[in-house]
């Protein structure tokens, strides 16, 4: 026996996908880190479902001709117009050109009020059916194009429930130019329409999800006041042994406390994020910095000779040293304290690499400030 789809259930599991949907994206949307789109997203999601719900009400002939065709065109239209906002915005951010998001339905209300096109069944599912595939194409392109930026898992899958969504409406859509399109073949379509939206939506989730683990991954590898990488983030990219040909330089800056105790530590905080600045604005992609505690910073070189890496040090120094901020009518000079060492063999552990940078650092410090003192034991063989 041949399995039949009742297009009256299928419409009525249709909308209850769509409401499902809609109002797990509103939940989702609560408690996104990134929540950008979904508020659209949700309401186009509504938008759809009081559509479909317009049109099966007007079938059963309980509201009148005019008013469910014209209705459930410009709700339908406007719907995948929105669903396009929500999917821009939510996958890169983007601005939303919101009169190109009203210009569509409106566009259709107007022709289908001067030419009553909806009043025709296939006239009316046509337009339809060409605004949602249109719709959902460019909405897969939107999620696909933002791939390399955010190379997630979720945004494939979700990108293949909107092509699958999309290949369905443009399907039906040849079918109804053809004017072959018949009841069994609409409940079929619906019935895959409803999978499509329930999909969607799990992907939103989980996309809102796996956004949320990076966030929480980068704020346990990052300083929150300079923006540069932590401890812990620090020891996670290095080795136990530094390879030779590298160098480990440790920063202190100078009288950071009497800046501190002179103008307060909001002032303090400014002068650590202009400090990281500067030193980021001097080192190769290549290089690591990051913020041990206080006023202490680290550098790690990769790939440098001892000249080289002493050149780093010594520019860093002076463009510290440039460095000029305003607080309280007064500009506050800043100078840093750098001990350097040099990696010449494999031999040695990287604890004992910082231990003597840090032994150089304190000869700095002690020795005046505002300068670059090499690690003893790194200058003959990096001669």
């Amino acid at each position: 026996m041949d399995f039949q789809l009742d297009l009256a259930t299928v419409l009525l599991l249709y909308n209850t996908s769509l409401i499902a949907g809609a109002l797990s994206i509103f939940h989702i949307r609560r408690h996104s880190c990134r929540p950008q789109g979904l508020a659209p997203l949700a309401t186009a999601y509504l938008m759809l479902a009081v559509g479909a719900i317009l049109a099966w009400r007007g079938e059963s002939a309980a509201l009148p001709m005019w008013m469910w065709t014209h209705g459930s065109l410009l709700l339908g239209t406007g719907g995948y117009a929105l669903f396009w906002a929500g999917v821009r915005g939510f996958s890169g951010r983007r601005r939303v050109p919101w009169r190109a998001v009203v210009l569509l339905p409106l566009a259709c209300l107007v022709v289908g009020i001067a030419t009553g096109f909806p009043l025709q069944n296939l006239l009316r599912a046509g337009a339809f059916h060409a605004t949602a595939t249109l719709v959902l194409a460019v909405c897969t392109f939107e999620i696909l194009r933002d791939r390399r930026s955010e190379p997630l898992p979720s945004r494939m899958l979700m990108a293949a429930f909107l092509g699958l969504s999309g290949s369905i409406y443009a399907l039906r859509l040849a079918y109804i130019l053809s004017g072959t399109a018949g009841s069994t073949g609409f409940a079929w379509a619906f019935y895959v329409q409803m999978f499509c939206h329930f999909g969607m939506a799990l992907m939103v989730a989980a996309l809102s999800n796996e956004r949320a683990e990076i966030r929480l991954e980068q704020a346990a590898h990052t300083d929150p006041l300079t923006g540069t990488g932590n401890r812990r983030w620090l020891e996670s990219r290095l080795p136990a042994r530094l390879p030779p040909q590298s160098a480990v330089a440790q920063l202190d800056l100078d009288h950071f406390k009497q800046i501190n105790d002179r103008f307060g530590h909001a002032v303090g905080d400014r002068v650590l994020v202009e400090f990281a600045r500067c030193l980021q604005g001097q080192l190769r992609s290549s290089d690591l910095l990051a913020r041990m505690g206080g006023e202490e910073f680290v550098v790690y070189l990769p790939a440098v000779t001892q000249a080289e890496a002493q050149a780093i040090a010594e520019r860093l120094c002076a463009q510290v040293a440039l460095l000029r901020i305003e607080a309280q009518g007064s500009p506050i000079s800043v100078t840093v304290s750098i001990g350097l060492a040099w990696v010449h063999d494999t031999g040695t552990a990287a604890d004992t690499w910082f231990k003597r940078a840090d032994d150089a650092l304190y000869q700095a410090k002690q020795s005046g400030r505002n300068q670059v003192v090499l690690a003893a034991g790194t200058a003959a063989q990096g001669a």
